[in-house]
């Protein structure tokens, strides 16, 4: 993937990290909207999975940004790349996991 493209991405999680983080924040602080959203179980499950997922995206790439731009050499980057992807898919399972059995899923 293009790091341009890589980019974008960083960005769109950053908006959808204010936004579910906006809902996040209403389900479990407002008396009046939150019963409304934590009733809804799999919007609840839902909004926090995107969460979740976005929240990890942004900052483990900012982490592969970060190693790339210490050490620049291509065959680094790759194997940099690949072992960001496999952290990230690991503990995105994890915190799935996680929130299923907060939420008496699983």
């Amino acid at each position: 993937m293009r790091e341009s493209t890589v980019m974008f991405l960083h960005y769109i999680t950053a908006i959808l990290i204010a936004i579910t983080g906006l809902i996040h924040l209403l389900a479990n602080n407002d008396p009046a909207i939150g019963p409304l959203i934590k009733s809804n179980t799999a919007l609840y499950l839902g909004n926090m999975a995107i969460f979740l997922a976005a929240l990890l995206y942004h900052a483990f790439n900012g982490v592969r940004v970060i190693l790339i731009e210490m050490v620049p050499d291509r065959c680094w980057t790759k194997w940099i790349g690949w072992a960001i992807l496999i952290v990230g898919v690991v503990t995105y399972a994890v915190g799935l996991q996680v929130l299923m059995v907060a939420l008496g899923l699983a």
